[in-house]
């Protein structure tokens, strides 16, 4: 691994991915450093990952280590680039060696949304509307587990892509699906009123929970640049939302799952005191569902998030995990 420069330095290196919404919120978090250090000069580098470029194979099958951060992290680790900026849904818990989460940005709306096929939009206003077999496109399992839980009667299928390659996808009635699921926060981020004009449903968080660490923006960099943390990253942390997503994701870790387990998540904090969180694990067909909900101090979030894993895992998610990595072994 490179050294990481020492002292103040006139330009930062900003690694991202090449999909349309990883620039966008690439260009948010730029556009904020440059504001409160307008003499330093931030370059992006986008580059291709893995996860961009096998669209054709479930990600749940493709294995979710660094899936969308490994390139970048790589080029972190020989100093191409200095920091990098990702949704916080994609790291993984375990960070490589000598790398680090250097800020979380304030977390925006952390539920997902229902979009309907266009050429329905009229009839379908909720998920409910469906008919039974109707297929929802997905490539995730806690959507997928989540929505089979509470709607059986749905049918689903893969799809993949950037936001918009989906709901060409979707629209394309010969591909046979009715609607799909995409979190709210990348269609608000990407501010085009043909994306959030397509909401047909907002899916509540008190009964549809959502991805750990869902709607946050964090940025990755080397654990020894500590002119990079003190005097760069500092502008963008988000202290509330740290906490939050330590709690999250330490629940996550707490379950040794990937970024594509059946887990769902749900954090209630006010930014003082204590700190509830919910998790819940699903059968990938729904049908088994194992919730637990711990509250306690905010500034012990990881620990929480932990302690509630180990309660979830004692109450039957075990098993369902134990399942799913079995089945995805003979697969």
């Amino acid at each position: 691994m490179a050294s990481p420069p020492t002292g103040e330095r006139k330009v930062v290196n900003v690694g991202t991915r090449q999909s349309p919404l990883a620039l966008v919120q690439t260009h948010f978090v730029v556009g904020k450093l440059k504001a409160a250090l307008p003499d330093v000069e931030f370059v992006i580098q986008s580059q291709e990952t893995k996860g961009d470029k096998i669209l054709n194979v479930p990600l749940a099958k493709i294995g979710d280590k660094g899936l969308f951060t490994q390139e970048l992290e790589d080029k972190m680790h020989d100093g191409r680039i200095d920091i990098a900026v990702h949704s916080c849904k994609d790291l993984q818990t375990t960070l490589p060696d000598g790398l680090c989460i250097g800020a979380f940005l304030e977390r925006e709306p952390k539920e997902d949304v229902f979009i309907a096929r266009k050429d329905t939009a009229d009839t379908v206003k909720c998920l409910a509307d469906l008919k039974p077999g109707s297929v929802v496109g997905t490539s995730s399992l806690r959507r997928r587990a989540v929505l089979a839980n509470r709607h059986p009667h749905l049918t689903f299928k893969d799809i993949r892509g950037n936001i918009g390659t989906r709901l060409a996808k979707l629209d394309d009635v010969s591909n046979g699906y009715d609607g799909t699921i995409l979190a709210h926060a990348g269609l608000l981020r990407m501010n085009e009123e043909a994306y959030t004009s397509r909401v047909t449903q907002v899916l509540k968080e008190e009964e549809y929970m959502y991805a750990v660490a869902q709607g946050i923006l964090a940025v990755e960099c080397r654990t020894g640049d500590e002119w990079i943390q003190k005097h760069v990253l500092c502008h963008l942390m988000h202290e509330k939302t740290r906490l939050i997503a330590e709690g999250e994701r330490g629940l996550l870790r707490g379950l040794e799952g990937g970024c594509h387990v059946p887990l769902a998540a749900r954090c209630i904090y006010d930014g003082a005191g204590e700190m509830t969180l919910h998790g819940a694990v699903y059968s990938l067909d729904g049908t088994q569902e194992v919730k637990d909900v711990i509250t306690g101090p905010a500034a012990e979030a990881r620990a929480l998030g932990h302690a509630l894993a180990e309660k979830l895992a004692t109450g039957g998610a075990r098993e369902i995990l134990a399942k799913l990595h079995a089945d995805k072994d003979v697969a």
